[in-house]
């Protein structure tokens, strides 16, 4: 048994940064696209004023300590550490210099970490690896820089104003990357004019549709639904469309000449064919009975008679056997069935059904009035798309497209719909991504994607960050 000489080789698997040019380098634009923002020069200048004066504040104890100690014991060293109440001078330099340690410390970390210290949390900025775009690393996106910052101090003044203040001015891709970021490969960004690189669930979102190939969009199909007028009455109140198909049509009353009573003519082929034909009853008004309820809203009138049975028509006379050798016995004029005589009956008029407010104020009156967070006003009229860039698909029709801007990106392209019912307005989520929910009560309630649910004066809809307030429905 001989053993193979072949050596497998796995290659190593090597995780694909997004967002680097041909060349390796970090795209500007990429970050842009995704909606990250540089810091703006001020806001960081001011982090770090604001990290230095909460160290010299930590400092401050332990330096007049440090002074005082160093005077006397130049002036008689003996007698310094002869003193019983030594500790107590030491004291006040002991525990300064413990809690300027640990708040350094702490700066690192959570820079390193969360990219975050206390003067960047109070001025908006966060640190990113600007390859990465992700945590910067505690040794070289922390430790590095800071120590940089901390030499540029041995040059009183006019250190920390080159490194902190002017050197952000010299960045080929202005970005505002200091010597400092340069060499932490770090980069600061705005999360209060833009996206939050440290908000997981937001950064695949943005990153996912930059790298989604869009496709153009299909052409419309014709909608599988019944066309009905506005106010005409609904059997099933529509939902929406999805890949399965139809999730709900609208249908029509029956037509008028079939509520009404009217009988039906006979075909042209029975016509022209001589025979007899026997008038069908009117089953909208039987004979005797009560009438149902007319189907459409309409001001009472008063009632046909019920139309008698008609009586079959008498056979003609015959003179001979017909052809197939067979002639059935004369029936005598005496005999012969007549109708019933039926007195007219009088249908009671149905009571006239509430006028709907949409009824009474107009056809053009709107069915709901949506007031959005930043205060512009919605007249709903008809079916009504609301998201970031809304697009009308399969079965929508002419809907009408609200766009919400969101530089956060919560809000989706199509996020919600405004649908018409018989008794009011309902609101459906597209599938968003971020979800939907009625706010009534002071209690919420998600919604679930594809089902409607009724819209009431007072409500609040919310969809991602942004919401609108039902004034009318």
């Amino acid at each position: 048994m001989s053993l193979s000489n072949d050596i497998w080789e796995i290659p190593a698997q090597t995780t694909d940064i997004e967002g680097l040019d041909a060349q390796g380098r970090p795209d500007p634009a990429y970050a842009q696209a995704i909606g990250l923002v540089p810091a703006r020069a001020g806001a960081r200048v001011l982090s770090t004023l604001i990290e230095l004066v909460v160290a010299l504040v930590i400092a401050t104890p332990g330096a007049i300590a440090g002074t005082n100690l160093v005077l006397q014991g130049a002036a008689d060293p003996t007698a310094l550490l002869a003193r019983t109440d030594l500790i107590w001078i030491l004291l006040p330099l002991i525990v300064s210099y413990a809690l300027m340690f640990v708040y350094t410390l702490v700066q690192l970390i959570l820079h390193g970490l969360k990219g975050v210290t206390l003067g960047k949390a109070a001025c908006g900025i966060r640190t990113v690896n600007v390859r990465t775009l992700e945590k910067p690393g505690f040794w070289r996106g922390a430790v590095v820089r800071y120590l940089i910052l901390a030499a540029s101090f041995l040059v009183p003044a006019v250190g920390p104003l080159l490194v902190i203040a002017l050197s952000p001015l010299f960045d080929p891709e202005r970005r505002g990357r200091g010597w400092p970021d340069r060499a932490a490969a770090t980069w600061l960004v705005d999360v209060r004019r833009g996206l939050n690189p440290y908000d997981g669930k937001r950064m695949r979102i943005a990153r996912k549709q930059i790298t989604t190939e869009v496709h153009e969009a299909a052409p419309e199909l014709p909608s599988l639904a019944t066309p009905v007028d506005r106010d005409a009455p609904a059997v099933y109140v529509p939902t929406g469309r999805f890949s399965g198909g139809v999730v709900g049509a609208h249908r029509a009353a029956a037509p008028a000449a079939v509520a009404s009573g009217a009988p039906a003519a006979a075909s042209g082929a029975n016509a022209g064919a001589g025979a007899p034909v026997a008038a069908v009853p009117s089953l909208a008004t039987p004979a005797g009975g009560p009438a149902p309820a007319p189907a459409t809203p309409a001001p009472a009138a008063p009632a046909a008679a019920a139309p008698a049975l008609a009586a079959p028509a008498a056979a003609p006379a015959s003179t001979g056997a017909p052809a197939g050798g067979f002639a059935p016995p004369a029936t005598p004029a005496a005999a012969a069935w007549q109708p019933p005589t039926i007195a007219p009956v009088e249908t009671p008029a149905a009571p006239a059904p509430a006028l709907a407010p949409e009824t009474a104020s107009g056809p053009d009156a709107p069915r709901a009035i949506l007031v959005i967070d930043n205060g512009e006003r919605i007249e709903v009229r008809t079916a009504t798309l609301i998201g970031r860039a809304p697009a009308t698909g399969d079965g929508d029709g002419d809907a009408r497209l609200v766009r919400v801007p969101d530089e956060t990106r919560s809000v989706s392209k199509t996020h919600v719909a405004i649908l018409l019912s018989r008794r009011g307005v309902v609101a459906v989520d597209r599938g968003s991504t971020n979800g939907s929910s009625i706010v009534r009560d002071g209690a919420e309630h998600p919604l679930t994607p594809g089902h409607p649910a009724e819209l009431r004066a007072g409500d609040v809809l919310r969809f991602g960050d942004r919401s609108l307030r039902v004034e009318q429905a």
